[in-house]
């Protein structure tokens, strides 16, 4: 068993390395290394890599979870925008359908192939930083409601029908806040960390909802959101990150497997692929009725482009049911393995492609604009601070102290309710989007500070500052000296080095403390 593991590794990492080279996303090359070893008689048979598959999946949601909150998931637009594209892509979708099926289970099969992978949505959205953006929580919105009708579809094949003490788990916002009460007793080890995160994603979440026949992904995500903002919260994403993405590798191996190197099933799938883009006109088409703008509709189509694993998860249970045939199953994982390998790279270049085409998805836009997709102004406002963390919120402080005016942005719906409640003026926004800086109006702005912790995300929101003409002065914070160059070739006036500036703090600090004396001196800890 080992040696067969270590061989998936190794070729999971060649295909995955030779993916990156070429600009392709790494999961492209894991698909690629999963089918070829299933061409070579190296597949999974033994259902080893099934479980640390499902694992990897709910640790993701669980990540998720914890960058989200639940209100942000409560829309009644987006829940309307959702049934009718599932509604309209089934009925497309239902035609391309050849095999032969009864007319009941080839609506049901095509409303599985209407939804998205959740897997590689939030994969894109945690790669470009977006999961608290606009676009990034309405698209896991679409995505939580796609798991709801989800429950229902799976219950057709018998074989998770809900139980009727999953009502219970309407209780979980009065158990909330004893639940975070209760982790903010526990240790701050990493190596607790990593085991309550563990116990929290699987058990009380993925297990307990797969008891109640409802799915442990969506138990993942719920309890991830339980305890989104938690102090606890951030470093325990952290210490799942380098696992969940080891096991996530078992999930692509497993889906690449599943696919036949059968010039005849790819004909079969061939009708299946060339709707991929009818099912993204459709989405975008419903997006911009409900008001978003062309740049949010754009991203989430993108996102959302894919076809779900959940089509092959259904598949193979009507299957083992007897609902249809089982010639069907090859023809989805193809099609859904084909639809990652296409989707990565469009998520991965989501960006340039809105920015390549902006001329003409301007013109569908609406002229009466969603209520959250208003041009945001910055009232009276002097001074702009971006990214309100330790940096942000010090910076603030000392502006507000000179009686400067000055409004934050941060992108952390939980950051805003904590600098509310402390009387700064403190707003929604995620600045490393273009659609931000394509609504923002500088009104009286004179000085923007950046302190975002990613270099990248400093240069970009630099470089679109000056784009829009902004003239006035720019001060980034960085916490490496190596990457000032890039900043400063980005425009910005100011550039200040987090650590060298906390060096040299404590170092005059330590000479105060020697020049008054040894009785004056702090004893030492």
């Amino acid at each position: 068993m080992l040696s067969v593991l270590l061989i998936w590794l190794a070729g999971a990492w060649v295909l995955g390395q030779i993916a990156r080279w070429v600009g392709l996303p790494p999961l492209v090359g894991y698909l690629l290394a999963g089918a070829l070893f299933a061409a070579v008689g190296l597949g999974d048979t033994q259902g080893w890599l099934k479980t640390p598959a499902a694992i990897g999946v709910e640790l993701l949601l669980f990540a998720i979870g914890l960058k989200m909150s639940p209100k942000s998931l409560l829309r009644a637009d987006v829940a309307t925008g959702t049934v009718l594209h599932l509604l309209v892509s089934a009925t497309i979708i239902s035609l391309a359908l050849t095999q032969d099926l009864s007319t009941e289970m080839k609506w049901a099969l095509a409303i599985t192939l209407g939804f998205s992978s959740t897997v590689v949505a939030a994969k894109g959205l945690e790669a470009r930083r977006e999961i608290r953006a606009f676009h990034g929580r309405l698209s896991i919105s679409i995505l939580v409601l796609q798991d709801v009708v989800a429950v229902g579809l799976l219950a057709l094949g018998g074989d998770a029908q809900p139980s009727p003490w999953a009502l219970l788990l309407l209780a979980i916002p009065v158990i909330a806040p004893v639940a975070r009460w209760m982790l903010s007793r526990l240790s701050l080890e990493p190596e607790l960390q990593l085991l309550a995160g563990l116990l929290i994603a699987l058990v009380l979440g993925a297990e307990l909802f797969k008891a109640l026949g409802v799915s442990g992904e969506l138990g993942a995500l719920v309890m991830g959101m339980v305890f989104a903002n938690h102090p606890a919260a951030k470093q325990m994403a952290t210490q799942l990150w380098g696992l969940r993405e080891l096991l996530l590798i078992a999930f692509f191996l497993t889906v690449g497997m599943q696919v036949p190197l059968d010039w005849s099933v790819l004909q079969d799938a061939w009708w299946l692929l060339a709707l991929l883009p009818v099912k993204l006109a459709v989405l975008f088409t419903l997006l911009l009725w409900i008001r978003l703008r062309a740049y949010t509709a754009f991203l989430m189509t993108m996102t959302l482009f894919s076809y779900s694993e959940f089509a092959l998860i259904v598949s193979a249970s009507w299957v083992e049911s007897g609902l249809i045939p089982a010639t069907v199953l090859p023809t989805i994982a193809v099609v859904v393995t084909l639809s990652f390998i296409i989707s990565a790279p469009l998520n991965h270049y989501a960006h340039e492609l809105y920015t390549r085409f902006e001329p003409w998805l301007l013109l569908l836009e609406r002229k009466d604009r969603h209520p959250d997709e208003q041009p945001l102004t910055l009232g009276g406002a002097t001074v702009l601070v971006i990214g309100m963390g330790r940096i942000g919120t010090a910076v603030f402080d000392r502006l507000v102290d000179s009686e400067q005016k000055v409004v934050g942005i941060d992108a952390d719906p939980g950051k805003l309710e904590s600098h509310r409640a402390a009387g700064r003026r403190v707003v929604f926004a995620d600045a490393e989007g273009s659609g931000f800086w394509a609504k923002l109006r500088f009104g009286r702005l004179k000085a923007v500070v950046l302190t975002m912790p990613e270099p990248d995300a400093l240069a970009w929101a630099t470089e679109q500052l000056r784009a829009r003409g902004f003239e006035g002065v720019i001060a980034a914070s960085t916490r490496s000296r190596h990457t000032g160059g890039q900043i400063e070739t980005a425009g910005a006036d100011l550039i200040y080095d987090a650590h060298d500036a906390a060096g040299l703090g404590l170092g005059q600090a330590l000479l105060k403390s020697l020049d008054s004396g040894p009785s004056d001196s702090p004893v030492p800890r």
